[in-house]
Formats: C-alpha cells, sequence, structure tokens
C-alpha cells in the first residue's frame, strides 16, 4: 500500500525544484484555462513576451470592495505604485524614477555596493556557521535600497518591518490577505507615510542620488511627486528591490555551496560573474508570475479572450521553457518582466550578484551545507528561508 504525500510535502517539494510543473503546463500548451482561480495561465516564453508587451493587457487594480480601492479609506497608494501604475501615471514616474536606474547611475553606485559587501562579510568571519539568507543576501539589499531611497540607516529596520506588513496586507506577497493582515497594513502605511514625511523635512540629510533627493529637488515643478505618489514609491522600491534581490542572492549561495567547482572557477578568475547571474535568474525565477487583465476581447493563442479576464504570466515556466529549448541562451529571459513595466532596477540588481560573486570568490576557499535549506512558503516570491552554510575562509 503507498502513501500519498501531504500537501506540505508536495508544497516543498514544487518550491525546492518547480521543473516538473513547468514541464506539465508545457506540455498543455503555452495558454491553458484554470478553472479553481478562474484564470488564464501563459506558459509559452514568446507568448509571456507578447502579452507582457501587449497595452490591451494591463495591471490589475485592487478589488472594489478594498479600503484601497477607488472609494476607500487609502485610495490611490497601489494605483500608485510605479510597478501597478498605467497610463501617464506610470509613464511619468518611470522617467522620474528611471534618473536613479541609467547605467551610469548604476556604475556610481557600484563601490557603494562593494563597500556593504564587504562589511556585510566580515560580521559573516566572526562565524564559523551562518545562515546565508540572515546574514548575507537579506542584508545586502537592504543597504542598497536604503542608499537609493535615501532612508537613514537608523531607520532601514523599522522601514523593512513596516513594508513586509505593508506587501501582506496588500495582497502583493501573497494570495488574498485576511481581515486582520488589511488592518495592519493600512496602519502600517500610515507610520510609513510619517516617516516618509519626517524624512522630507531634513533635506540637508539627503543623499545627493536619492528618491528624497530628487523628489525634493520636484517640488514646485511639474515633475513634482504627489504625497502618495512618493509615499507609495518608497514602498515599492523596497518591496521590488529588497524581496526579488535578496532569493537571487540566496539562490547563488546556494549554487556556491551545492557546486564546489563554482567557488574555485570564481577564485581563479575564469567564470563570468555577469552570466553566471543571468543563468540563476533564467533557471530559478525569483518571481514566479505576474498578472495582467484584458482590457478588451481578443484572441491569444487560438483562445477567445473576454474583456475583464485575468491572465497568470508564469514568468518561470517561460523562461524553464526558453532554457530547455536553448540551454546556451546568454540573457535572463523574462525575469524582470518586458515591455513598458519591464523592472527598472533589472542592471542593479545583476551588479548585486555579480558583486556577491566577485566577493566570496575572494574570500572564500570552501563553502558547504552545514544543514538542509528551507523554502519561505511563498511561490510568487519563491526563495529561501533559511540556508545554514560552514564557511572556510581565505587568510
Amino acid at each position: 500500500m503507498t502513501t500519498k504525500p501531504t500537501r506540505a510535502a508536495v508544497t516543498e517539494a514544487l518550491l525546492r525544484c518547480p521543473a516538473p510543473l513547468y514541464a506539465r503546463m508545457h506540455r498543455q500548451g503555452p495558454l491553458m484555462w484554470s478553472r479553481p482561480d478562474g484564470t488564464w495561465v501563459v506558459t509559452g516564453y514568446e507568448l509571456a513576451r507578447l502579452v507582457l508587451r501587449d497595452p490591451r493587457f494591463r495591471m490589475p487594480g485592487p478589488p472594489r470592495e478594498s479600503q484601497w480601492s477607488e472609494n476607500g479609506s487609502h485610495s490611490g497608494f497601489l494605483q500608485s505604485m510605479l510597478l501597478a501604475s498605467e497610463g501617464e501615471r506610470h509613464t511619468r514616474l518611470r522617467r522620474f524614477l528611471g534618473q536613479l536606474f541609467t547605467p551610469r547611475a548604476v556604475r556610481a553606485r557600484t563601490a557603494r555596493i562593494e563597500t556593504a559587501m564587504a562589511a556585510i562579510l566580515d560580521d559573516a568571519a566572526a562565524h564559523p556557521v551562518v545562515d546565508g539568507v540572515a546574514d548575507i543576501s537579506a542584508r545586502l539589499p537592504v543597504s542598497v535600497i536604503g542608499d537609493l531611497v535615501g532612508i537613514p540607516p537608523e531607520d532601514r529596520h523599522e522601514v523593512s518591518d513596516l513594508c513586509r506588513a505593508i506587501s501582506k496586507g496588500g495582497g502583493v506577497a501573497s494570495g488574498r490577505p485576511s481581515d486582520e493582515e488589511v488592518g495592519t497594513a493600512l496602519t502600517r502605511v500610515d507610520e510609513l507615510g510619517r516617516l516618509v514625511t519626517r524624512w522630507m523635512g531634513q533635506p540637508r540629510h539627503h543623499m545627493p542620488d536619492s528618491v528624497l533627493a530628487l523628489a525634493a529637488a520636484a517640488r514646485g515643478t511639474p515633475q513634482e511627486l504627489s504625497d502618495t505618489e512618493l509615499l507609495a514609491n518608497v514602498f515599492s522600491l523596497y518591496i521590488a528591490g529588497h524581496d526579488t534581490s535578496r532569493n537571487m542572492l540566496s539562490g547563488l549561495l546556494l549554487r556556491l555551496a551545492t557546486r564546489p567547482e563554482l567557488l574555485r572557477d570564481l577564485a581563479a578568475g575564469t567564470v563570468d560573474t555577469a552570466a553566471e547571474v543571468d543563468r540563476l535568474l533564467l533557471a530559478e525565477s525569483p518571481l514566479t508570475f505576474t498578472v495582467r487583465v484584458a482590457q478588451e476581447e481578443c484572441e491569444l493563442a487560438g483562445q477567445h479572450i473576454n474583456a475583464g479576464d485575468r491572465i497568470r504570466v508564469m514568468l518561470g515556466a517561460a523562461n524553464h521553457e526558453l532554457l530547455t529549448s536553448d540551454p546556451d541562451v546568454d540573457h535572463p529571459g523574462v525575469s524582470f518582466g518586458e515591455g513598458r513595466h519591464v523592472c527598472l532596477g533589472a542592471h542593479l540588481a545583476r551588479t548585486e550578484g555579480r558583486i556577491l560573486l566577485e566577493a566570496v570568490g575572494r574570500h572564500w576557499s570552501g563553502v558547504r551545507l552545514a544543514a538542509e535549506p528551507t523554502w519561505a512558503p511563498h511561490f510568487l516570491h519563491r526563495g529561501l528561508d533559511r540556508l545554514p552554510l560552514e564557511i572556510t575562509w581565505r587568510p
């Protein structure tokens, strides 16, 4: 008699390796209907690119009865985030924030990222066993995004806690939030708003190349952000820049711990670190899917789509199809999206990954798992929760 695996065991296996799920999806074609969710599911790479680029498919808004909706107590907050906005507002926000993400701007930040990475590794060197997530990969994005936004160092841990609560209650983290989670999130938005107001009232402390400095300089001009837009994008930059980067960096550390030849090659200088980051993103997409809503009737892959239909674009599955059809692909697929909502911070995130690999290649002579890693129980932001590492340091 065989025993069926528990739901928890199935979830753990899926989080650890979603490739079998993606392969099963691909056997059903690039587009399928999910009856339980009432949602179209895109799994094909080319179809994913089409949906992400096509203006007929837009980001979904909050539920009509939600406190985040047009008539709710916090109307406009979610809709003011760059990653959720559309139309003229999206164009204006992208132009404003894009100043901080040009290749030149990212190059100017590189030395600071390297300094932050060195300090993190110095702290880790004092311990024979470290948690790769808590002690390394979660810390670097806090430093990078804190500098980018202009968050004072003493406030960064508080901001992390606030943004995690807002993400959960706003439905950004995973699934439909409970009433209690929504209530907590609304309170945390107000608390974050008071912090942003305090920071904006201290312009002499603003970092020169930060969101807060740009916002202060734009006051009284046509480029000025509203208070809600500034608050919403402080939050969205934190979430977009922290969670996915943490999961990407944790994935790189797991590869190092399970593929000894990678660390040896890094030390020898024979690894193209940028390409290694892209391979990780392609194979282990930190953001597994994104959602769009059809704005009009149309046809996709031979299927009739009604206006208002939800379409879940499986970024991980699309990348899996690309990787299995072309193992030598040299870009991260749709890991950062595509089209008008392509991630502004893609180059910055890849720079963080490259700097991590180069730093450990210089400082570590060995690394292995000290215990089995555990995965966070969220498929949307797929990543490790704990990664115990035993590290051998170079003298």
